[in-house]
């Protein structure tokens, strides 16, 4: 039993100061994309006397901001990133992009659209599920030129967010520290915890407590973990993540969300502690059909040592 997608960090070159380089590099690639929407956000503030605190400077609305150009904005950021680490992996590491999407000859479009069928699916049900309990708490609010508009940044901008968090995670990092620490389930877990951490700022967090909201992003990168790794490439975990966020921005939308888009609907309360059962629910049920489908066999993969 062997983790091909993890050795597959052996194929270039792996000193400490690349990755440091990389980071670095990433990290200027996304605050260069955020400068456009930092400076239009801190206009607005300034005219309208809005403190300029993180949770304020994302609230489009209090910051009489379109939504979609907002959103969009906010995006660019990502989509720097997801342009930097695809086109300086192979100067850093003498290795392709491609060593850091799959261990498959090419990636595998027919596993990712599986995995956004099953996720989308999962996610959809539980929608319609919550508004059958309390439909009162739920409001249509469509409006088709906004919709439109909104598709269209959330299937390209959003899409190349998500891509970019599962290549830089579940791929550079994870294979990373896999070469650092020649096991596989250090960086499963550091990975996974580092993705929880850096979503800690969001405003749902904020609203709700770190102590009910952090144990979700970290069990959804704890999955999206053992998809890649079990898997052997980001395939599944990349639509989970794109369609996760993308309906999570086209379906629903509420007054505490990260994302304040003109979704289908907006809802009045959100349950945080039905949200990480339901998380975890969701996530145990798909890695299953994952497993079932994929035929992976043994968990044991997940903790064998990473050599060369």
């Amino acid at each position: 039993m062997t983790n091909k997608y993890l050795l597959n960090a052996y194929q270039g070159k792996n000193e400490f100061w690349r990755y440091l380089i990389m980071i670095i590099a990433l990290f200027a690639a996304t605050q260069i994309g955020s400068v456009p929407y930092g400076i239009i956000a801190g206009i607005k503030a300034m005219k309208k006397g809005v403190d300029m605190n993180t949770g304020n400077l994302t609230n489009f609305e209090l910051l009489g901001i379109d939504p979609n150009l907002g959103l969009f904005l906010m995006l660019l950021s990502f989509v720097f990133g997801f342009f930097a680490i695809w086109f300086l992996v192979k100067p850093l590491h003498h290795r392709s992009i491609k060593t850091t999407l799959t261990s498959r000859e090419r990636f595998n479009w027919g596993r990712f659209f599986f995995a956004v069928g099953v996720w989308g699916g999962m996610m959809i049900l539980s929608f319609i599920i919550s508004y059958l309990v309390e439909p009162e708490g739920v409001h249509f609010q469509f409006n088709a030129q906004q919709f439109i508009i909104l598709v269209i940044v959330t299937v390209s901008c959003l899409s190349l967010q998500s891509a970019f968090e599962e290549i830089l995670f579940r791929g550079y990092l994870q294979q990373g520290l896999a070469v650092l620490t020649k096991n596989t389930w250090i960086p499963l877990l550091l990975t996974s915890i580092t993705f929880g951490l850096l979503h800690i700022a969001n405003p749902e967090v904020k609203e709700y407590g770190v102590a009910i909201m952090l144990p979700q992003y970290m069990i959804l990168g704890l999955t999206l973990a053992i998809l890649t790794i079990m898997d052997d490439g980001l395939e599944l975990a990349i639509g989970v993540h794109v369609v996760n966020n993308v309906l999570s921005a086209l379906l629903v939308t509420h007054d505490s969300s990260v994302l304040q888009t003109p979704a289908l609907f907006k809802i009045d309360t959100v349950d945080p502690v039905g949200s990480l059962y339901e998380i975890l629910i969701v996530s145990i049920i798909f890695i299953s059909i994952m497993s079932y489908k994929y035929k992976w066999g043994s968990i044991k993969k997940l903790f064998i040592p990473v050599k060369q």
